[in-house]
C-alpha cells in the first residue's frame, strides 16, 4: 500500500528498494518525484560546462572524466527519481561509487610533477568498484551501498583536510567551502529520512510553492552537486612546490596539473 499522499503515475508502482520522502506523482503524472528529479540539474549542467572548459584549457583527461562522472550521477539520479524503478536506482547508485573512486584518484595524484599513471592506486580503486558492484547486485541492501559510498567520501575528506592543514593552507577557503556545502546536504538528507512523516504533515498544511522548501532530499542534491563541483576545482588548482609561495617554483606544464 502506497504511503499517504502518493498517487499512481505513468511508471507504475515503484520497484526500487528505496522510496524517498517526496510524495509520488503529485506534481506530474510522468515524474514520480518531481523535485527530487529536477534538482539533479545541478549535477548535470555545471559539470558539463566544467568538462568543456577543462578540455579547452588543456587539463588532463582525469579532470574531464571527473566532471563527466558527476554528470553521469546526475543523469542516473534523474532517471531513478523520475521512475522509482530498480534498474534506474542502480543507474544512480553505482555511478556514485565509480565517480568517488575517480575523485580519490585525482586528489591523491594532484601533486605529481609530470604526466604519469599511478597503477597501484588505479588497480585498487578499480577492484573496489568491481567488488562493490558485484556484492550490491547480489545483496540488494541500500545500507551496504551507503557504507561503501561513505567510506570513499571519508577518504576524500581526510585527504582534503591533510592538504589544507599541512601542505597548502592557501586552499583552506575553497576546501572548507566544498566540505561545508557537502556536509550541509548530508545533514538535510538525514533530516529527510528521519522526520519524513512530520515533513509530509507540514507540507499538507502549506501552500504548494512554500512546501517545496521542505523537500530536503532535493536540497541534498543541490548542496552535494555544488560541493562536488567545488571539490573538483579544489583538485586542479595549480599547486606550487611545498615550502614555496604561490607563484614561485610552479610545476612544469602547470596547465596540465
Amino acid at each position: 500500500m502506497a504511503p499517504a499522499g502518493d498517487r499512481d503515475g505513468y511508471w507504475g508502482p515503484p520497484t526500487s528498494t528505496l522510496d524517498w520522502c517526496e510524495e509520488n506523482y503529485v506534481v506530474s503524472f510522468y515524474i514520480a518525484e518531481f523535485w527530487n528529479t529536477v534538482s539533479n540539474l545541478i549535477f548535470i549542467l555545471p559539470p558539463i560546462y566544467g568538462a568543456i572548459q577543462s578540455y579547452k584549457d588543456g587539463l588532463e583527461k582525469r579532470y574531464i572524466m571527473a566532471y563527466l562522472c558527476v554528470t553521469a550521477v546526475g543523469l542516473g539520479s534523474w532517471c531513478f527519481h523520475m521512475t522509482l524503478k530498480y534498474e534506474m536506482q542502480l543507474l544512480d547508485e553505482l555511478p556514485m561509487i565509480y565517480s568517488c573512486c575517480i575523485f580519490v584518484y585525482c586528489l591523491y595524484e594532484c601533486f605529481r610533477h609530470k604526466k604519469t599513471i599511478n597503477y597501484p592506486l588505479l588497480f585498487l580503486l578499480l577492484a573496489y568498484s568491481i567488488g562493490v558492484s558485484i556484492v550490491y547486485l547480489n545483496w540488494k541492501q541500500p545500507v551496504f551501498h551507503q557504507v561503501m559510498y561513505g567510506t570513499l567520501v571519508t577518504i576524500l575528506v581526510l585527504r582534503s583536510v591533510y592538504i589544507v592543514l599541512w601542505v597548502y593552507p592557501w586552499l583552506r577557503g575553497l576546501g572548507y567551502t566544498s566540505l561545508t556545502v557537502f556536509l550541509l546536504g548530508f545533514l538535510l538528507w538525514n533530516v529527510d529520512n528521519i522526520f519524513c512523516e512530520k515533513l509530509r504533515g507540514i507540507r499538507e498544511s502549506l501552500p504548494p510553492l512554500v512546501g517545496v522548501v521542505t523537500q530536503f532530499h532535493a536540497w541534498w542534491h543541490i548542496f552535494t552537486g555544488l560541493g562536488s563541483y567545488l571539490h573538483i576545482l579544489f583538485r586542479y588548482v595549480p599547486f606550487p612546490f611545498p615550502g614555496v609561495s604561490r607563484g614561485e617554483g610552479e610545476l612544469p606544464a602547470q596547465k596540465n596539473t
